[in-house]
């Protein structure tokens, strides 16, 4: 049997799929976060990878020399070298593997508006990527040139010094206040502070993440200071789905590259960060056709190794890769 990998690994999860020609899932795998700037050491990162493949792999009843193409998008293959380490070390713990991709995660949903690839990608999830590709195969993504705290991770802290400055009477009042004191059960702001801050036992700051969701549903009943977070958000994400355009050789206003929106954040229940990115992008680039994901990044990183691996990516195919997972598989805990 042929078989591809797909392994999309980010900050708060690695997963990883091995399907047939036909995009049909032969194996699962899930690993913690995968970022080697991100996680707590460059071997975590690596075991959390090599984890998620290995019982993919394993699942699917098949070495790694049974992989015709590979692809991998990963959080923190930010330049060259990143990719050469990658290559390296996977290459070491998997030997046999076939044809491998290795990017950055922001261009994992490419794929997913038509097969092509050609497109922009904004992906809120935990945090920002965003990425663009042109018809001539010229690509760019956002990786550290992002300089604003954006995605989940980006709505949580804003929504907690919110909620500070409005217990100091610096800032204005807001119904993040009572969300937050309950979702992290602290009596009020000087707490809660104390939680995430304090020298000994504090929260990590990855609990955060855990607040979005909060902000996302206060700007959706409409909460002024909730709403003005988001529309922050969304205004620095179109400017650097702007910059990647141009670095491509497109003005994202001329609307030759469609937009697709993509990330937990951006495809939540709570619909106030894909309302406030669609804004603003038809304010910015009117000519431009935006789509929301109906699946997940790694369904385009699915879509990459099989491309890359030589298959046809038609209509079929497409409607064929969706997201048929356990329900926690793709959960972010």
């Amino acid at each position: 049997m042929t078989a591809y990998l797909a392994v999309d690994a980010g900050n708060s999860k690695t997963v990883a799929l091995v399907t047939d020609a036909e995009g049909a899932v032969l194996g699962r795998g899930r690993g913690g976060n995968g970022d080697i700037y991100g996680a707590a050491s460059v071997p975590d990162a690596l075991a959390s990878v090599f984890a998620a493949v290995e019982a993919a792999l394993t699942g699917a009843g098949l070495a790694a020399g049974d992989v015709a193409s590979a692809a991998f998008r990963i959080a923190g293959v930010d330049y060259p070298e990143d990719a050469s380490f990658w290559d390296g070390h996977l290459r070491d713990r998997f030997p046999g593997l076939g044809a491998c991709s290795i990017k950055n995660d922001a261009y994992a949903s490419l794929r997913l508006l038509d097969g092509s690839g050609i497109a922009v990608s904004v992906t809120v999830g935990t945090g920002p990527a965003v990425a663009a590709r042109a018809k001539d195969g010229r690509e760019e993504h956002s990786g550290f040139f992002v300089f604003d705290h954006l995605g989940g991770g980006g709505l949580g802290d804003a929504a907690l010094k919110a909620v500070c400055r409005a217990w100091m009477g610096i800032g204005p009042s807001t119904s993040l206040t009572a969300s937050l004191l309950e979702l992290f059960q602290v009596a009020d702001a000087w707490e809660l502070r104390h939680a995430f801050t304090r020298r000994f036992g504090a929260r990590p700051a990855t609990e955060l993440w855990r607040a979005s969701r909060v902000v996302l549903a206060a700007a959706g009943a409409g909460d002024e200071v909730a709403s003005a977070i988001v529309a922050e958000q969304s205004v620095a994400f179109v400017r650097y789905a702007g910059w990647c355009a141009r670095r491509v050789g497109v003005d994202l206003a001329s609307g030759e590259l469609p937009v697709l929106l993509n990330g937990s954040v951006a495809t939540s229940e709570h619909p106030a960060m894909r309302e406030a990115l669609t804004a603003e992008l038809t304010r910015v680039a009117p000519a431009a056709r935006i789509v929301v994901a109906d699946a997940s990044p790694l369904s385009g990183v699915v879509l990459d190794a099989l491309a890359e691996g030589g298959v046809t990516i038609g209509p079929a195919l497409l409607a064929r890769v969706r997201d048929e997972h356990p329900e926690d598989f793709l959960t972010t805990f």
